[in-house]
């Protein structure tokens, strides 16, 4: 067994046969302002999403990306009134027809949105995870392609964080927590299936 605890200090101790995530599976996005905040919560100084909640009424819509436009990053950016992460997120709509294209104007329109993530290594196990970009702020477009020769016609979105709507923490594990006989996992790919439109 490789002995990891040389690798890093302190707290911060990479543990052993741990795989790295390997890249974005698969995206949905959601509108900031369709968060019920009551009922939605978080745990670990914010950086973890144990319950999301979304409005009655209200979906995740499914995106798509390739090995250009699956990009998600934060970074943190120091200004005169402090600190605060900053989210960049690229995505290709799946979703087609009317609903996508009025759905696409409401963003562009000033409607913030945030994005769900799932993330896979590639190892044997295939681990899964899920994290949330934008929650605590919302991110606005910044750049709206659509190209008519690719896969059937796309529109490839670019949100960001607004400066001085930073987050204050960066990417959050989304996590549901479960409250039957089913796994933390299993929750939460039921609560995206039912979140999903169709």
């Amino acid at each position: 067994m490789a002995v990891c605890d040389a690798k890093l200090s302190g707290k911060f101790v990479r543990q052993c046969g741990h795989k790295p995530k390997q890249g974005i599976v698969k995206k949905w996005y959601f509108n900031w302002e369709d968060i019920d905040r009551v009922a939605t919560t978080t745990s670990n100084s914010g950086t973890k999403v144990e319950a999301l909640v979304l409005k009655t009424g209200t979906y995740l819509y499914p995106a798509e990306g390739n090995n250009k436009t699956s990009s998600a990053n934060h970074a943190l950016s120091v200004l005169d009134f402090g600190n605060g992460y900053v989210h960049t997120d690229s995505f290709t709509v799946m979703y087609r027809g009317d609903e996508e294209s009025e759905r696409i104007q409401e963003l562009v329109n000033g409607g913030r949105v945030c994005t769900l993530i799932q993330t896979v290594d590639s190892g044997v196990s295939g681990e899964l995870s899920y994290h949330v970009l934008g929650l605590e702020s919302g991110m606005l477009v910044t750049e709206d392609t659509w190209n008519a020769s690719e896969n059937s016609g796309t529109t490839t979105l670019t949100v960001a964080t607004q400066e001085g709507e930073e987050e204050s923490t960066g990417k959050k594990i989304f996590m549901m927590t479960a409250a039957t006989q089913s796994t933390d996992l299993e929750e939460t790919e039921a609560w995206i299936t039912a979140n999903e439109v169709v």
